[in-house]
């Protein structure tokens, strides 16, 4: 499919050809007729057309695009080689397999797509999507990792507006990029129920990649190396992990690392793996139907009675009410 996809963009069209002759962009939009140095460029709405709510289009080769924001929500989809950005001021290279996720309010500029450059648009008029909805997507049940980099980021004041996700790993959502391609191009009957069904299949997807990628994505603003480490390791190990163990296999003396935890993450060791397995445990309760006494075990509770007691404290429910909610 991808082959297919890649033979169907690489061709240039009649502005691209005019772009390879001169280097110059060629305006397409009304709005890009209308740039000058004191008003900077905005895409506006009216792209859209009769209740449209997304657009797909390839991204123009061979100049530069110039600074403008949008009053959508937009994705650039590096279907092959790489494109140079500068986001809010911020140089990044968009590589193969990656997606440039863009809100209402970012600005960015580009540099010349070369000729096996194909950068993919996906524009959608909605105010059901945005960077923030799809982070929060599941924050519920998300991991100790997310929680506590959140706790940082939000409490340094750090704002984004862009995101950048990694999909190399996941094929599953290439195959959902390139459906949503071949839909949009073939304009069938219900090109646009289709469309909207892919749009929210793909905002779950993405959600997935975002929260295990919380660590990359958020490298260059944080400096909590060891706890991130150990909050990961409590994530992957929760049914049987212990301090003592933790301590040793990272080269800390045990109290040392106790007090770190609590300084860093404000819980106790204990507390967090609690949190952990109650988290597990919730999941399975809702997404399978083994019973709840086998689930208690499974995350590393053997006395039942202390299981139901720390469900409840946590959730403010029990066990047995959350399975019948299903």
């Amino acid at each position: 499919m991808k082959n297919s996809i890649e033979k169907f963009f690489l061709p240039l069209d009649k502005l691209e050809i005019k772009q390879k002759e001169t280097g110059i962009f060629i305006e397409e939009f009304i709005e890009e007729n209308e740039i000058n140095e004191l008003s900077p460029l905005v895409i506006r709405e009216n792209l859209f057309y009769d209740s449209q709510s997304i657009i797909i289009r390839k991204h123009r080769r061979f100049a530069s695009y110039p600074l403008h924001s949008h009053q959508f929500l937009e994705f650039n989809y590096m279907l092959s080689g790489q494109s140079n950005q500068i986001v809010n001021g911020e140089k990044i290279i968009l590589k193969e397999k990656q997606i440039l996720l863009l809100d209402t309010n970012s600005e960015h500029e580009l540099q010349p797509l070369g000729e096996n450059d194909l950068l993919i648009n996906f524009l959608f008029h909605t105010s059901d999507m945005s960077i923030d909805m799809l982070k929060n997507i599941d924050s519920q049940s998300s991991g100790l990792t997310y929680n506590f980099l959140m706790s940082a980021i939000l409490g340094s004041g750090y704002q984004d507006n862009f995101l950048i996700l990694d999909i190399n790993n996941y094929p599953e959502i290439q195959i959902t990029f390139e459906q949503m391609i071949i839909e949009f191009f073939s304009q069938h009957r219900l090109t646009k129920e289709i469309l909207n069904s892919y749009s929210q299949v793909l905002f779950l997807q993405l959600s997935q990649v975002y929260h295990s990628q919380l660590s990359k994505i958020y490298d260059s603003i944080t400096n909590f190396d060891l706890p991130l480490i150990v909050l990961q390791k409590i994530e992957r190990n929760y049914r049987d992990i212990t301090l003592s163990g933790l301590a040793a296999e990272l080269g800390y003396n045990k109290n040392y690392l106790s007090n770190l935890i609590k300084e860093k993450t404000g819980k106790n060791f204990k507390e967090l793996v609690t949190q952990q397995r109650l988290k597990e445990a919730h999941q399975l309760i809702l997404s399978t139907n083994a019973n709840i006494e086998s689930i208690a075990e499974y995350v590393g509770y053997f006395n039942k009675t202390q299981f139901y007691k720390k469900y409840r404290e946590y959730f403010k429910t029990t066990p047995n009410k959350v399975r019948n909610l299903r």
